[in-house]
C-alpha cells in the first residue's frame, strides 16, 4: 500500500545521505587527480560527477522504497505526444533566450556604473576566462546527467512534498528558489527561470519525463554557443574591459531582448499557474487517476 501524499517525506534523509555521499566523491576524486594528475582530469570529472548524480539517484529512489512512496506515480511513464513537446520546446527556447541575455543585461546595467564596474572586473575576467571544461562533460553532465536527476530530486521529491505539505504555489515557488541557490554561478536568476519552467510544466502535464525533456533542452541550447565559437578568455576579457569606456550597440539589443522575453515568460507562466492551481501534486494526480 503506497502513502497517499508526499507530505511526510523525509527531506533530512534526503539532505545528510547526499551530504556523505558528496564527501565521498570529493575525496575519490582529489585520490584520482593526484594519481592521474591534469592530463586525465576531464575524464575524471566526468567520472566523478557522473557518479555523484548516481549515487543521490539511488538515494531518492531508495528512500522512496523505504517511505512506501510510489514511483510510478511521480515519474508516470505515459506515452509522449509530439505536439506537447514542440509546445514545451518553444517555452524551453524562449526561457534559454532570456536566461543567456541576462548576463549581458546585467552587464549594461553596471557600465553606467563605473566604480561598481571596475570593482567587479576582476570576477568578470574569471568569469570571462572561464575554466578548461570539455565539450565531452559539458554534453554527459548539463544535458544527460543532470536533468535526469535534478528534476527527480528537485520536482519529482521536494516539490511534490512541499505541494503536498503546504500548497501548489508556495510548492512551486519554494522548489524552484532552492533550485536556484543550489545554481549561484549562474547570478541566480537564469536558474530561477529554468526552475520555474521545469516545475510548470511538472504540474501541467503530471509527467516527470516532460520536467526533464526541459531542463536537458535548455542546457544544451545555452551551451550550445560553446561548441559553435570557441572560447578566447583574452578577447573576452578586453570587450568586458571596453565597457566601461564605450557600450557596444549589441548589448542595448541583447537587453532589449531580455526584457521583451522576460515579460513574455512571466505573461506565460501566469498562464500556466492558471491552468493548474486548483491542481493535488502531480504524485496525488498520478496516484488516483
Amino acid at each position: 500500500m503506497y502513502q497517499r501524499t508526499f507530505r511526510h517525506a523525509n527531506l533530512w534523509g534526503l539532505l545528510w545521505r547526499s551530504f556523505f555521499a558528496l564527501m565521498g566523491v570529493v575525496v575519490l576524486t582529489t585520490i584520482l587527480l593526484l594519481a592521474f594528475g591534469q592530463d586525465y582530469s576531464s575524464f575524471i570529472r566526468i567520472l566523478s560527477d557522473s557518479l555523484l548524480y548516481f549515487l543521490v539517484y539511488k538515494i531518492v529512489i531508495s528512500l522512496m522504497k523505504k517511505q512506501a512512496l510510489s514511483i510510478r506515480s511521480v515519474a508516470k511513464s505515459n506515452p509522449k505526444k509530439l505536439d506537447e513537446l514542440l509546445k514545451i520546446s518553444g517555452w524551453t527556447l524562449l526561457t534559454a533566450v532570456v536566461a543567456t541575455s541576462f548576463s549581458i543585461f546585467l552587464l549594461t546595467l553596471i557600465s553606467f556604473i563605473p566604480n561598481v564596474f571596475e570593482i567587479l572586473i576582476p570576477y568578470i575576467e574569471e568569469l570571462a576566462v572561464g575554466d578548461d571544461t570539455s565539450l565531452v562533460y559539458l554534453f554527459v553532465i548539463a544535458v544527460i546527467a543532470a536533468p535526469i536527476v535534478e528534476e527527480i530530486v528537485f520536482r519529482g521529491y521536494i516539490m511534490n512534498k512541499w505541494i503536498d505539505k503546504y500548497s501548489l504555489k508556495k510548492g512551486i515557488i519554494y522548489s524552484s528558489l532552492l533550485f536556484m541557490f543550489f545554481h549561484v554561478q549562474s547570478f541566480f536568476i537564469p536558474q530561477l527561470l529554468l526552475g520555474l519552467l521545469c516545475a510548470l510544466v511538472y504540474v501541467k502535464f503530471n509527467n516527470l519525463f516532460y520536467a526533464i525533456f526541459t531542463h536537458s533542452l535548455y542546457n544544451f541550447l545555452v551551451i550550445l554557443p560553446a561548441f559553435l565559437v570557441p572560447n578566447d578568455g583574452d578577447i573576452a576579457v578586453e570587450s568586458l574591459l571596453a565597457l566601461s569606456e564605450e557600450l557596444p550597440t549589441d548589448y542595448l539589443v541583447f537587453s532589449a531582448v531580455f526584457i521583451i522575453g522576460l515579460l513574455l515568460i512571466l505573461l506565460l507562466f501566469s498562464k500556466l499557474f492558471r491552468s493548474t492551481k486548483d491542481q493535488s501534486s502531480p504524485y496525488v494526480e498520478n496516484l488516483y487517476h
